[in-house]
């Protein structure tokens, strides 16, 4: 016969939904044996009104999820054994929080006041900024500052002057960095 036919004679089987009564008879006796033998399966049968086919199908099914979790737990404890061996490794300094309330008394000093520093390649970008018209001498003092020779033959008197010379740019005239 082709395959098509047999299908065609297959009868679908209800599902079957046990009640409380026979799902208690049943994993009281999986506790006590997960592989129950013929005589026992018979004594299942009577007490639960249970096929014995579903009643086989029910060890199978348990003993596969009870090995699955049996797996599954395994792993978890596996990674979480290495998570704890691969941070044993590393160093650190601990951070601790400190008290939310402010106490005056444990430091002493004084209060210093914070004023910007500009450093030197700033004044010479704003320097660039201005056109040659307008500062001819200084610029020229500059170039030829920056030909006779290298920063470190040069003296110390000799930056102080330059930088002396060098126009004051005010702020307002200096790009911020959010228009740029």
């Amino acid at each position: 016969r082709p395959p098509a036919h047999k299908a065609a004679e297959k009868t679908t089987r209800v599902r079957t939904v046990l009640n409380e009564k026979q799902l208690h008879t049943l994993r009281t006796c999986y506790a006590a044996n997960p592989r129950p033998d013929a005589l026992m399966k018979e004594q299942l049968v009577e007490m639960t009104g249970l096929s014995p086919r579903v009643i086989r199908v029910w060890f199978q099914n348990k003993r596969c999820k009870d090995k699955k979790k049996s797996i599954l737990m395994k792993q978890l404890q596996q990674q979480q054994h290495s998570d704890k061996t691969s941070l044993q490794g590393l160093t650190g300094t601990p951070l601790v929080a400190g008290s939310p309330i402010r106490h005056e008394s444990a430091v002493q000093g004084s209060a210093v006041e914070v004023q910007t520093y500009q450093p030197p390649w700033k004044a010479l970008s704003e320097f660039a900024l201005q056109s040659d018209l307008e500062q001819p001498a200084a610029f020229q003092q500059l170039v030829s500052f920056s030909e006779s020779g290298s920063l470190g033959t040069s003296s110390g008197s000799d930056v102080t002057s330059l930088s002396s010379q060098l126009p004051d740019t005010p702020n307002s005239m200096v790009p911020s960095p959010a228009e740029t």
